[in-house]
């Protein structure tokens, strides 16, 4: 019998300005991560913060992980969160797509009955490597 798989839960707050990673439920890649996980995680469950370029001054870490799950509080579980462009598109599992402008007014979703202040998604990963030393 085989051992099951550990989980490891993360939070991924957005920076926007293109300055997030994408993230995709199955997806099996290497992702950016603070090296020290912010204060406001301290005493929860989340043992990974994704990185972003807001905080580039920051030290960050290479690991090589898979999604398996994305959700967020208000909109529920998502399939994918594609941060290329100016506009982001969470795209739940169940519903339409919303588009979030990253630009001008961050944080502002387009066409939605959705009234949303904090974008911060809860991830699930497995097979979450030690840090990766020579990825770029």
């Amino acid at each position: 019998m085989s051992e099951p798989t550990k989980t490891v839960k993360a939070t991924w707050t957005p920076g926007w300005y293109e300055m997030d990673q994408s993230l995709s439920v199955g997806i099996k890649q290497k992702f950016w991560f603070f090296q020290d996980k912010p204060s406001e995680t301290e005493g929860t469950d989340i043992e990974l913060v994704f990185f972003n370029q807001l905080d580039s001054e920051v030290n960050s870490v290479v690991r090589f992980v898979e999604i398996v799950e994305i959700y967020h509080e208000v909109l529920g579980q998502l399939a994918r969160v594609d941060t290329d462009g100016l506009d982001y598109i969470f795209v739940p599992i169940e519903g339409d797509e919303i588009f979030v402008n990253a630009e001008e007014e961050p944080g502002n979703a387009y066409d939605t009955e959705f009234e949303i202040e904090d974008w911060t998604l809860q991830v699930t990963l497995q097979n979450v490597s030690e840090p990766i030393c020579d990825a770029v």
